[in-house]
Parts: structure tokens; C-alpha cells; sequence
């Protein structure tokens, strides 16, 4: 059969059917040449597929990976530019940045947090009630999860910041701060929590009380807005990174174990017992009316928002929230719908 001639006009539309194949001509590419992903030390399956290069294989490209001690330092990274995806950033930094106009959207949820982070208190200071607090110094990454959850565990006990000295430190400042004998109390999570308790700390059980309060918690997967126009694709591949860490999670705990405990610097009991707190959230619950609802039909979630934000307002953290829909209008799980299918 006699070839097809090959001129000039038939070569370029050939490159441009190439390039608009790989997202040219729609302001999209197939994969980003490098991403900027903000993470946490954290004894979650996030670790496994950070440290197995689930992640860097979903993107399709490079990870430059940042450690930040909280999601609000993720909100000012995002601005700058230099954060493309925040990893199992809080609730409390997202509820602020929507409030704000920040220019990121919510994508995926890690976990409901539960007891996880929780109240450790050092078992010589003898605080067994919320009263015992008075004059002690708690330590707590402000901005954080935790710290939303320490000033709900103030207010619902009718204390203050006049009553309890609450010092904003990052969760490696805090283990040494305790070593040192410099604080009575901390707020946080693990690695550090459990690092605390193994030097002299106790649980001092606060979380389902808050729960039932209103102060729930999670930790979710934000992508700022400029990433997330040019490649949908690598946040699909995001996702189903998650979901395949998310799987052996559930399937092998053991062997999940192992390679988090690498990854957060503890042992494999110590990490399974800590993955044991969260309530991780599959890829296909987290489109539930429950959370984070289906494209174009935001879940109960968009409520919690909300109601955090408000928080927020009345600790004149932000100026103003917003109402319920434009949270609504932040949760885009069109990439989740993908990642499931």
C-alpha cells in the first residue's frame, strides 16, 4: 500500500494535534516538570506513599517536598506560590484560607482525627481536672488542628488565656521544651505525641467531648487553584497514590507499619498504634453526603467549615466567614470521582 506523502501543512497539524493531545491549547500539560508538596511528620499511610514514591509516580513528575510545622504556614506557601499541594493539612488552616480567598481549593480528606491529637499532660504536675490547668504553660503549634482544639477545651471549661499560658511551638520545639521541664501540657499529634507520653506524659482526654461540641477535626488535601487548572490529571494521580496507601493500610497494617515507622523516626508498634487513633476516610466515602458530598453537591462537610470558621471569627483569628456556600464552592471532588472510577 503506497505511504501517505508527509508536506510541511500535514507535519504541523500533526504537531498540533500532539500538543493539544498533551494539553497545550487548553492551558493544560500532561504532567507538571516539578511539584512542591507541603507535608507533616506524621505516623500516617500519607508516609507510605511519600516514602514508597507513590506519590511522585501519581504526579507524573518530581516531588520537592517541605516540612511545615502547621497549616498555616501551608495558607502563606500557597500564596507565595511555592506550595502546589498541602498534605493532610488541617481543617482549622483550611476553614481560615477559604474565609480568606486563598487561592487553593479542597480535593481530598485524609482522616477524622478523633483521638489522635489529643491533651498530653505530664503526669508529675498532677492536673486531673480542667481547674488543674490554671497557671500551667501548654504548648501547640498555633494555627494548627490542635490548637483550634485547645482554645474549644478552654472555652467549653470557662478558662482563658488569662487562666492557662498557651505558647505557640512547633512539634519538634515542644519535645525539647519538654525535655527541658520548660512546659506542664501540650497539644498535638503524633510523632510528638507519642514521643511525650514515652517521657513522662498522660493522656488528658478531651476529644469526644469536643467532638459533640462542634470542634471536629480532619485533615485534608488542598491544591492551590494556578496547579490544579494546568494538571487535573496529576492531582487524579494524586489521589489514587493515597488510595493504593490507603489499601495496604487496611490489607497489611503490619508491613504499613514498617515502612511509617521509617518515615516518622518510631518504632512499627509505635506507629501502628498511632494509625490505629485516625479514622481514615477511603477515596470513595470521602464523596459522601457525610463529607465532602459529589461533584456539584457539597457534603455535610462544607458545614463543619463553616462552623470552624465562625470559631475562628469569634477568637478574632480571621475578620469574617463567609457563608456555607462558598465552602461549597471550595470542595471540588471531580478528581476523586476519577480516582474511584
Amino acid at each position: 500500500m503506497p505511504q501517505p506523502q508527509v508536506t510541511r501543512r500535514t507535519a504541523l497539524a500533526s504537531l498540533i494535534a500532539a500538543a493539544y493531545a498533551g494539553g497545550l491549547g487548553t492551558g493544560r500539560a500532561a504532567a507538571p516538570e516539578r511539584v512542591n508538596v507541603g507535608f507533616f511528620t506524621e505516623t500516617k499511610p500519607t508516609m507510605i506513599a511519600k516514602g514508597e514514591e507513590w506519590f511522585a509516580q501519581g504526579l507524573g513528575g518530581p516531588i520537592t517536598w517541605t516540612e511545615f510545622a502547621s497549616g498555616a504556614e501551608i495558607n502563606t506557601a500557597m500564596v507565595a506560590g511555592s506550595c502546589d499541594i498541602g498534605l493532610a493539612t488541617g481543617s482549622v488552616a483550611t476553614a481560615s484560607g477559604i474565609s480568606q480567598n486563598l487561592p487553593f481549593q479542597l480535593v481530598g480528606v485524609v482522616d477524622n482525627i478523633g483521638p489522635a491529637e489529643e491533651m498530653t499532660v505530664r503526669a508529675s504536675t498532677n492536673i486531673r481536672t480542667p481547674a488543674d490547668f490554671r497557671g500551667k504553660k501548654v504548648a501547640t503549634p498555633f494555627g494548627s488542628t490542635s490548637h483550634f482544639r485547645l482554645l474549644g477545651f478552654l472555652k467549653t471549661n470557662n478558662l482563658t488565656q488569662r487562666d492557662v499560658t498557651v505558647l505557640d511551638m512547633r512539634p519538634a520545639a515542644i519535645q525539647a521544651a519538654w525535655a527541658r521541664n520548660e512546659i506542664d501540657a501540650a497539644y498535638v499529634w503524633a510523632p510528638a505525641k507519642s514521643k511525650l507520653l514515652e517521657a513522662g506524659g498522660q493522656v488528658f482526654r478531651t476529644w469526644d467531648t469536643l467532638d459533640r461540641a462542634g470542634y471536629v477535626v480532619a485533615d485534608l488535601i488542598v491544591v492551590r487553584n494556578a496547579f490544579a487548572a494546568s494538571y487535573p490529571d496529576a492531582i487524579v494521580g494524586f489521589l489514587k497514590a493515597y488510595g493504593r496507601a490507603l489499601e495496604m493500610w487496611r490489607t497489611q497494617p503490619d508491613a504499613a507499619a514498617a515502612i511509617v515507622a521509617r518515615q516518622a523516626g518510631v518504632t512499627p508498634q509505635v506507629a501502628k498504634a498511632d494509625m490505629e487513633e485516625y479514622d481514615f476516610i477511603s477515596l470513595a466515602d470521602q464523596m459522601s453526603a457525610r463529607w465532602l458530598g459529589a461533584p456539584g453537591q457539597p457534603g455535610a462537610f462544607a458545614g463543619v467549615l463553616k462552623g470552624t470558621a465562625d470559631f475562628l471569627v469569634e477568637q478574632r483569628s480571621i475578620r469574617s466567614a463567609p457563608g456555607v456556600e462558598v465552602f461549597g464552592r471550595a470542595i471540588h471532588t471531580e478528581y476523586l470521582q476519577r480516582a474511584v472510577a
